[in-house]
């Protein structure tokens, strides 16, 4: 153990490893391993329990290796590989493959290492060509340089020994050639957090890329829509900062119109939910300025000139004004939902009476009923007609003092909060004033959690923070121990 920390605190200069990172990589996340091994306890007296732990874990998934996984928790210097420096993960664009690259100090004993996995049949004997060493270890392709270990593994079709071109290739790069020639990698290295990573929209496989801009113009550069994140693994919480990076015109200016869309958050709705609330969501939004920001897609234009669905779309979307929330009091072993909206007036209401004659020739699979003034109900015999699963489905929706609601569980419209209610969650008063702001409670989720915000102060940059009961013990330390490591 004592080896191991020697090897994490040294210092060192920077190196040449970082130049085989890829050009095109759509993620980069480097990660501080030192940092990330105090906060896990591994310098502490009981360190040797987690460490025997990990050990007994990555023997068990290498058959026949467990001295020498052992060896390799004990004392990475054994290994040739040299944690004092980021380690880096990448996925390449459009998710083909994803790596692992890894400063090397020792080239001898990476390759004394990789002789052992050899003879133990846990790889092939190494080979080399294109100017680097390389072999085939189940599902990756490792390869390295005098200084560099790039291990990759295909997402797709591919099998390993495809990606060992591309390895060569990285592997062989200058200065000035690659990731860290982007100022992507600047931000990244001026940056602070255990860590950090930087992402574009070219991560998605292509045909979630078409579904998701669907009806945008064609001069989208999904390269061009980036964010970076800062994680911080903290005493008690993680800390996760999210900067949107989007120089692509057409995003930018959907981005600004949507913002024009909405206000800053009021926090109307944080009286009507308990504080063991599991899920809630909130945005303020102007509702005829949403749905002509919708229109301006012909996809989602069409859809709503050509609908069946004889009801007013305009008049719907147009009364909502005001704080919009979403929440579910207990998503692990419910999916009851309520939403709710503020809105200008209930005239909007009477374009759900047209529904009423077309459900009725549905010889009673669906309909409608009146549940009292300005409330409605409605019932599906097989909701699959709706895309939404098989078996009945049940709505009730309605105005009541100038809030639009919608639920799917009747018991909770006008649920009477006992006692404490989210505005007296440790978080409630960070939500006026937000673009976003979304809780979720994680007490009954893991033990010794407590719950995890999601908040937006302008609508364009994020803050992700995740809270423990123990507010004293390092996160990484606490879901470790949680886990039974």
């Amino acid at each position: 153990m004592a080896a191991l920390m020697v090897c994490l605190v040294s210092c060192t200069d920077s190196s040449r490893y970082v130049l085989a990172l890829p050009e095109d990589a759509a993620w980069v996340s480097a990660v501080d391993v030192w940092n990330v091994s105090q906060k896990a306890g591994l310098n502490a007296e009981d360190g040797r329990a987690l460490a025997d732990n990990l050990k007994t874990m990555l023997g068990s998934g290498l058959d026949g290796s467990e001295k020498l996984m052992g060896r390799i928790v004990e004392n990475p210097l054994e290994t040739g590989l040299d944690l004092r420096d980021k380690v880096y993960f990448f996925i390449s664009e459009r998710s083909v493959a994803a790596g692992i690259l890894v400063r090397i100090a020792d080239k001898g004993k990476l390759d004394d290492l990789l002789e052992t996995f050899s003879r133990q049949q846990l790889c092939n004997p190494t080979q080399e060509s294109g100017g680097c060493e390389w072999t085939v270890m189940g599902q990756v392709l490792v390869a390295c340089s005098d200084v560099a270990l790039l291990v990759m593994k295909p997402l797709q079709k591919n099998s390993p020994e495809d990606l060992q071109r591309q390895a060569a290739m990285l592997l062989r790069q200058k200065e000035g050639e690659g990731f860290t020639a982007t100022s992507d990698y600047r931000k990244m290295a001026e940056a602070a957090g255990d860590m950090v990573s930087v992402a574009s929209l070219e991560l998605l496989p292509s045909s979630y890329l078409t579904a998701l801009t669907m009806g945008m113009s064609a001069e989208l550069r999904p390269e061009h829509v980036k964010a970076i994140s800062f994680l911080s693994l903290e005493n008690g919480k993680a800390v996760m900062d999210i900067q949107t990076l989007v120089t692509d015109k057409v995003v930018s200016a959907l981005v600004d119109k949507q913002l024009e869309a909405g206000s800053p958050v009021k926090g109307t709705y944080l009286d009507k939910f308990s504080s063991s609330t599991g899920l809630w969501m909130t945005v303020n939004a102007d509702g005829g300025k949403v749905f002509a920001l919708l229109n301006e897609n012909p996809t989602l234009r069409r859809q709503f000139e050509t609908s069946m669905v004889p009801i007013d779309f305009d008049a719907i979307f147009g009364a909502v004004c005001g704080d919009v929330v979403l929440a579910m009091p207990d998503p692990l072993r419910s999916d009851a939902f309520i939403a709710y909206a503020d809105v200008r007036n209930r005239n909007f209401l009477h374009t759900f009476e047209s529904l009423k004659p077309l459900l009725a020739l549905t010889g009673g699979q669906m309909k409608l009923v009146d549940k009292g003034e300005d409330a409605y109900e409605f019932r599906a015999a097989d909701a699959s007609v709706l895309n939404m699963g098989r078996g009945p489905a049940a709505f009730w929706f309605g105005v009541k003092d100038e809030h639009f609601y919608i639920t799917n569980s009747e018991e909770l419209i006008d649920k009477k909060v006992l006692g404490w209610s989210l505005r007296d969650a440790e978080w409630g008063n960070k939500v006026a004033g937000k673009r976003f702001f979304a809780a979720a409670n994680l007490s009954q989720v893991m033990k010794g959690m407590d719950y995890l915000t999601v908040e937006s102060a302008d609508g364009k940059n994020f803050t992700v923070e995740m809270v423990m009961k123990d507010r004293r013990t390092n996160i990484l330390q606490q879901l470790l121990q949680a886990i039974g490591l």
